[in-house]
């Protein structure tokens, strides 16, 4: 079984319409959806799993936070620190692995060559920092984490002291998918590079400030209707 994961935030659409384009270009694969939403949380979908995290009933995201003490109160209501453990907590839910999907992300061709066993992640790497201070990562938009391979090797998604914008312990600080590159590198463990752009459309742009997510929906629809 083909796994794929979302974590859902505020903007239901987006993710309903993701699922859609991911069914139409790549029907065999399982769907669970990691809540994260108290103001619009998924609906139920037919043949959706879903982890109802809402108001923290599975990770309590205020006590993890409360742990760093210099922590910046920067992005999307701690979008980059919530997205990291909840993809973290997805390891031991999915033990098989799987393929983590943005929740603003469109499905434009058939994903199935990232669901390889013989490598730790298949995806894109971001290698030219943003700023001075941001490390390589791999991008978490869509991403295959081989998750089997991860956990023989002590690598999780979520490496303590290794999270951008979580505390100021000194550069380089490291945002979602820094601590999965760096720990498979260290590591050694085979990866391969695809370019996620021919696969996918993304919202992008710190999408949980836009308010034009009407219009890209309706730009893109072809990819989901």
């Amino acid at each position: 079984m083909k796994n794929v994961a979302i974590v859902h935030y505020n903007t239901p659409e987006l993710t309903v319409a993701g699922i859609k384009s991911l069914r139409k270009h790549t029907p065999d694969v399982c769907i669970t959806v990691f809540d994260n939403s108290d103001r619009r949380p998924f609906p139920e979908m037919e043949g959706v799993e879903i982890l109802n995290n809402t108001r923290g009933g599975l990770i309590n995201f205020c006590d993890m936070l409360d742990a760093y003490p210099r922590k910046i109160p920067t992005a999307c209501n701690w979008g980059s620190e919530k997205h990291i453990a909840s993809v973290d907590y997805l390891f031991d839910e999915i033990p098989e692995g799987f393929v983590l999907m943005d929740s603003d992300v469109l499905i434009k061709k058939d994903i199935s060559p990232f669901f390889d066993e013989a490598v730790a992640w298949v995806g894109s790497v971001e290698y030219k920092p943003k700023f001075w201070f941001q490390a390589q990562r791999c991008y978490p938009f869509l991403l295959w984490i081989n998750v089997p391979m991860c956990r023989k090797n002590g690598i999780r998604f979520f490496h303590e002291g290794m999270v951008y914008k979580m505390s100021h312990n000194g550069p380089p600080y490291y945002d979602t998918g820094g601590s999965l590159y760096k720990d498979c590198n260290d590591k050694g463990l085979p990866y391969k590079e695809v370019d996620i752009k021919e696969y996918s459309e993304h919202l992008g742009g710190a999408s949980c400030y836009l308010t034009k997510w009407e219009d890209w929906l309706e730009q893109h629809k072809s990819l989901y209707l």
